[in-house]
């Protein structure tokens, strides 16, 4: 990635953050005052480079990690918004990448009961008995991150 790049990925963090959601090619082209095709281009790219995950065949935001925008089983209040995480994992990660508290709520993926986390202080203090079981290895999760 190179800096424009490292820009564009930037901007849209920060638009996650203060506004729930990524933003569009459209508006990221408008926010920096180039051409859409340009911003398109760097979505791609950081995409590709797996700092971003788009929607197939489009260059809307699906996943900001570890913030998700598509439907998803994890649900986490975090910063006195509700988000969304793709995998208990990036759920766990939404009240770090805000070093605050956070509240999970999801389900077992093997029966289906309600799961319930929380973190206050950086610590996992409701659920830290439960086990997270990722299907694959790291290596293979790029393979298809939305399944991962």
């Amino acid at each position: 990635m190179d800096a424009f790049d490292l820009d564009v990925r930037r901007h849209v963090y920060f638009s996650v953050v203060a506004n729930g959601r990524p933003p569009s090619t459209t508006e990221t082209s408008e926010d920096f005052g180039l051409p859409e095709p340009e911003i398109a281009d760097a979505y791609r790219r950081l995409h590709d480079a797996h700092a971003l995950v788009l929607f197939p065949d489009t260059t809307d935001v699906w996943m900001a990690n570890p913030f998700c925008f598509g439907p998803a089983p994890h649900r986490v209040m975090a910063r006195g918004r509700e988000w969304t995480g793709t995998c208990a994992w990036d759920a766990l990660g939404i009240p770090a990448a805000f070093h605050g508290d956070g509240r999970i709520e999801s389900e077992c993926a093997c029966c289906g009961d309600p799961v319930a986390l929380e973190v206050s202080d950086g610590e996992l203090v409701r659920g830290a008995a439960l086990l997270v079981h990722i299907l694959l290895p790291a290596r293979r999760w790029w393979e298809d991150i939305g399944f991962t």
